[in-house]
């Protein structure tokens, strides 16, 4: 349903396309489909077999290449301008992107939350649920919805 959601997101927002890893990425179902309200069917969606030669090859036609990651290297999405044909690179939301994505990246952006500052303290101090876990990441679809708005409109 991640998939279906993105796509959704994507459409509405206005996104030209949207580009999937054709292996380790949900298939177009048609549950994927019914997710989408129907964003799949008038969405061009495009299936990478390599994602990293899809990328570098993406760059060297003129496209910058955005990943979204929580790290010390990465900005706010509020901070980025867009200046041409951008791509936002999504991981999925065990392990994120991968590293070798990370590195085509021209920028790595992050969502800016009141409670992140707050998790990361907890981590920090060892407070949180079992064994000190806390809340600091969104669901793929709602953290690329979010990210979507904010390069679009700023």
């Amino acid at each position: 349903q991640n998939l279906g959601a993105l796509l959704r997101s994507a459409y509405f927002l206005g996104c030209g396309g949207v580009v999937v890893c054709s292996k380790n990425s949900a298939s177009l179902s048609a549950a994927v489909s019914k997710a989408s309200a129907g964003a799949m069917e008038e969405l061009p969606v495009h299936a990478a077999t390599q994602l990293m030669k899809f990328l570098q090859a993406s760059k060297d036609n003129g496209w910058k290449v955005v990943g979204a990651a929580m790290s010390d290297d990465s900005v706010k999405a509020g901070d980025v301008t867009l200046d041409g044909p951008t791509l936002l690179v999504m991981g999925n939301e065990g392990t994120g992107l991968r590293t070798l994505v990370l590195r085509l990246c021209d920028t790595v952006v992050q969502i800016e939350g009141g409670n992140v500052h707050r998790a990361e303290q907890n981590r920090h101090q060892g407070v949180g649920g079992d064994g000190g876990e806390v809340l600091d990441s969104l669901n793929v679809s709602v953290a690329g919805g979010i990210l979507l708005h904010r390069l679009l409109f700023g």
